[in-house]
């Protein structure tokens, strides 16, 4: 898959379009084909190495990284005990700051982070929306 990765802290110019494995999915995760992707602060702060925390506090990830959290796409694949979404279903997603990864063609997360896109958005505004209104989202099947 295509993936937007850094090897590198700093400004946008350590961004690389490059390949990247495809991920592997969890027993709870799904696997979402990207439509589109949101950028955040927290996506801003780790491209800079979160700088703005005493050094003490600063994650040490292992290059090269995947940022990004929220995205909207379509289920591709589901874990073994997942039981939330199908394949097809669309969805928009908060994904899990521990494991950012969603500038990319594909992303895997826990199903409890995803939530069905609403109808009535292009792929474009759901992806916009994770960070801030997941919760107020059904999280169960209609």
């Amino acid at each position: 898959m295509k993936a937007v990765r850094l090897h590198v802290f700093g400004g946008p110019e350590v961004l690389t379009y490059e390949d990247a494995p495809r991920p592997d999915i969890g027993s709870v995760d799904v696997l979402v084909r990207v439509h589109a992707v949101g950028i955040n602060p927290p996506d801003l702060y780790l491209r800079d190495g979160y700088r703005a925390l005493p050094p003490e506090w600063r994650p040490q990830p292992n290059f090269p990284l995947i940022i990004g959290t929220d995205i909207s796409g379509v289920v591709e694949a589901i874990g073994d005990e997942a039981i939330l979404f199908a394949s097809g279903d669309e969805v928009s997603i908060a994904g899990d700051v521990t494991r950012p990864g969603c500038n990319a063609q594909y992303q895997w997360v826990d199903e409890r982070l995803v939530a069905r896109k609403p109808t009535t958005l292009d792929f474009a505004e759901a992806a916009a929306l994770p960070l801030t209104t997941i919760g107020s989202f059904p999280q169960t099947p209609e």
